[in-house]
């Protein structure tokens, strides 16, 4: 087996979502849509309350008891928000942003919490660890909880949240696996070290010949993500013949194509690189006469994908994506009420831009504080609401993801397996629903980086 080292590094990993898929996906976002992205600072969004178009899920149940704390006026209530907009990559994370601001739109039209208006105050860290950690003492005395964070410094709040254990720090996506420990920070989708072994097993199942003959590609920057996934996959019986780590953002990779045919490669996973990647891959596979029998990568399920083939079939019934979240770029709209919802105010609130995973999950989070809320009892302050998420071990936010324990932070198993057909993405398996069949494969830190 020809392997390549794995750089040590800490793990970013997130169900599929790698640091490197990312950075790219975000900055090919930015020119797939209009951006709606803050220039930098402190920016305020109070939502619209406009009446939803065909919406169906019934909005937050009012909340019953007496609310209190930072950020509450007898009219509104604020939250704020930390992305990572400007930087290396400009427009990284607005997703999130959009996705809250979204949220936040549907509850207003629908009479807000208690009655009162949600307001969201966004702050871009720019990609700044004093940025982060400053917002974040801010927040402490001005919002009522950090909800919907998706920055790549998330690290940086890590004394605030210790001298501020009433600040409630729930986050889109928790990126640095260390603030697990920490007792007032959580996340709607949970994703500890380790990975899902569901849509492993249903493609072993499927392809049982092409899992034994199995490569893995991985960017630099994901190395310990790539670790995770490898170690996941061979701990259900896959055996890699070749693991590579490429650089960055590789746009040329005929020389490990190559590599792989002569090792007769038909599974190729690239769950640590992005869209962008996949597309290169596949273009470049064909030209050399490579035609894997599997394409793996969560971050291939993205709109820009076949724009990226040209429009060439080099996808057709070879990529494969285990998604934690029901088919948000549409394919589920017709059937899970949630997605309707969801995608329905995304272009009432930012009109033309794609929806992308990051404001699933920013909208899973404001979800998930709507939810605490209504089980917070009689007095409903910002410990009371994080006493009752660590009560919540099974949420979906009314189905537009996968079922997950934010309560006590356990990775979820169950998956959408999605595929490409007729240069479309399709829900493969199950019919509806998820398949929760497979394990979620806890793995030590120390074993990934060390």
């Amino acid at each position: 087996m020809i392997r390549g080292e794995h750089s040590k590094g800490r793990s970013l990993t997130r169900r599929g979502l790698k640091l490197a898929s990312v950075v790219a996906a975000g900055a090919l976002a930015l020119t797939a849509c209009s951006s709606s992205g803050h220039s930098g600072g402190v920016s305020t969004t109070v939502a619209s309350s406009s009446s939803p178009v065909g919406g169906t899920i019934a909005p937050p149940a009012k909340v019953t008891g007496t609310l209190t704390g930072p950020g509450v006026t007898a009219t509104t209530i604020t939250l704020g928000q930390i992305t990572t907009i400007t930087g290396p990559v400009p427009g990284l994370f607005q997703g999130a942003n959009d996705g809250l601001d979204s949220w936040a739109a549907w509850v207003n039209a629908n009479g807000g919490i208690d009655g009162r208006q949600v307001v969201i105050k966004h702050v871009d860290d720019g990609f700044n660890c004093s940025t982060y950690r400053n917002a974040m003492e801010q927040f402490a005395t001005t919002a009522f909880a950090v909800v919907g964070n998706f920055t790549l410094e998330d690290t940086c709040g890590k004394q605030v949240l210790a001298a501020h254990p009433d600040l409630l720090d729930l986050q889109a996506a928790v990126l640095d696996p260390t603030l697990y420990s920490i007792p007032n920070v959580y996340t709607a989708t949970p994703n500890p070290p380790g990975a899902a072994t569901t849509g492993l097993m249903y493609l072993k199942t499927k392809y049982p010949a092409a899992v034994s003959h199995a490569a893995e590609l991985v960017g630099a920057a994901a190395a310990a993500n790539g670790k995770e996934e490898l170690l996941t996959a061979e701990s259900i019986g896959y055996k890699y013949v070749y693991v590579r780590d490429v650089p960055d953002l590789t746009t040329n990779f005929t020389s490990e194509i190559l590599r792989m045919k002569a090792a007769h490669v038909q599974f190729v996973d690239m769950s640590a690189l992005a869209v962008t990647s996949d597309a290169n891959f596949l273009q470049q596979a064909a030209q050399q006469d490579f035609h894997p029998t599997v394409l793996y990568g969560t971050s291939s399920y993205d709109a820009q994908l076949f724009k990226l083939l040209g429009g060439t079939s080099v996808a057709n019934d070879v990529v494969w994506a285990a998604l934690p979240y029901t088919l948000y770029l549409g394919q589920d709209r017709a059937t899970v009420p949630a997605v309707n919802t969801f995608l329905t105010w995304m272009q009432k609130t930012r009109p033309g831009n794609t929806a992308n995973l990051f404001a699933v999950e920013a909208w899973a989070a404001g979800q998930l504080l709507a939810t605490a809320m209504q089980k917070a009892g009689s007095s409903i302050t910002p410990s009371t609401v994080a006493q009752a998420i660590g009560g919540i071990n099974s949420f979906n936010a009314e189905g537009l993801i996968a079922s997950t324990n934010p309560g006590q932070k356990q990775g979820a198993n169950c998956a959408v397996l999605a595929t490409v057909q007729n240069m479309a993405w399709v829900r493969a398996y199950p019919s509806s629903g998820f398949d929760c069949s497979g394990a979620y494969h806890n793995i030590p830190i120390a074993q990934i980086t060390g």
